[in-house]
């Protein structure tokens, strides 16, 4: 009987792993990164709580470096890239771990450079860790996540 609840208690706890996060923002997506990059969706922060049920906008791809070193191009739905010139406001990121089963964020710059937006991101504290961007358009404010980074 004990080896029953015992059981049924790891599951429930593994789970809940499952579940994490939010269940991520926007749809899975399956394109590759033009550099070498994770890509994932763009979606308008009011339709964050909709989850894999939200509009893509636009695709992100998110290229680090070892010494933390962040950059983010902006694609539109075939991939090609936007202009950020003049599309896009300011992006600003967000570091986020979980510290004691509450979500911690730290904010970081970025600046467009070229191509891409690049900027530092704060040294995580735990991993896995996610970093979320907040993008700013004329007009509305998008958001895009890359979750359980390590």
């Amino acid at each position: 009987m004990k080896l029953g609840h015992f059981i049924v208690g790891l599951a429930m706890s593994l789970s809940a792993h499952a579940f994490a996060h939010d269940e991520g923002h926007g749809p899975k997506l399956s394109d590759a990164g033009k550099y070498g990059g994770l890509v994932s969706p763009v979606i308008d922060m009011k339709e964050a709580a909709k989850g894999t049920h939200a509009a893509v906008v636009y695709k992100a791809e998110l290229v680090r470096t070892a010494d933390g070193k962040v950059r983010l191009y902006l694609y539109d739905q075939q991939m090609a890239p936007i202009d950020t010139k003049s599309a896009v406001t300011s992006v600003k990121g967000f570091l986020e771990v979980k510290v004691k089963g509450k979500y911690k964020q730290e904010p970081f710059s970025l600046t467009l450079d070229g191509k891409s937006f690049v900027g530092l991101a704060p040294k995580s504290t735990s991993k896995p860790f996610n970093i979320d961007f907040h993008i700013k358009e004329a007009g509305r404010e998008l958001l895009t996540a890359f979750d359980n980074l390590d």
